[in-house]
């Protein structure tokens, strides 16, 4: 819980103030930036900008609304605009990725032998491609509706459905897989 005295210090660029907030921030919202990235470094990075965003804009904090609930907006919402910034090259390197996947088939034996888990079915979810990952964030575990989805990401509310059809199938798909090699190799 954040205190009203600490936002208040914080908003005159008192330092320690402000990292005593990202201390009792980072968890929360390293939470939220690890659903929308591949690594630590991204989340990190996303993590940062957002939190400058939200110490740059405490001015207009409403004490009316949760302080978290609109940390974890800002942190979203810089996701989302770091996402859009980045689209072309990110659906670029996608193409590349898939292009040398098909090339190598690669196969992770490994991975069959533990059991399915929060760390495993994470990795599937940001396995998936880039629009497909952050609709699934997005609807399914943040709460937004497909219209506000399509406004967020710059899409239609139907593409937005599609996306998450598709993310549900390739992780039903991905769990079956998972639990069929299990059974084999018992």
């Amino acid at each position: 819980m954040v205190e009203n005295e600490l936002i208040v210090r914080c908003k005159t660029e008192d330092r320690r103030a402000q990292l005593e907030l990202y201390k009792l921030c980072y968890s929360p919202l390293m939470g939220i930036c690890f659903r929308y990235t591949r690594n630590r470094e991204d989340a990190e990075s996303y993590l940062n900008q957002a939190f400058f965003k939200i110490l740059t804009n405490l001015d207009k904090y409403q004490e009316s609304v949760s302080f978290m609930a609109w940390i974890k907006r800002i942190t979203i919402n810089s996701i989302i605009d770091d996402f859009r910034k980045n689209k072309k090259y990110i659906e670029k390197e996608n193409q590349v990725e898939e292009f040398a996947d098909y090339m190598t088939q690669r196969v992770d034996y490994n991975q069959a032998d533990r059991d399915l888990d929060a760390e495993e079915l994470r990795l599937m979810i940001v396995s998936l491609p880039p629009v497909t990952q952050k609709v699934f964030n997005l609807y399914v575990i943040d709460g937004y509706k497909h219209e506000e989805i399509g406004q967020l990401l710059g899409i239609s509310e139907g593409t937005s459905k599609w996306h998450l059809s598709n993310a549900r199938k390739t992780l039903r798909d991905k769990i079956a897989k998972k639990q069929n090699s299990r059974h084999v190799e018992r």
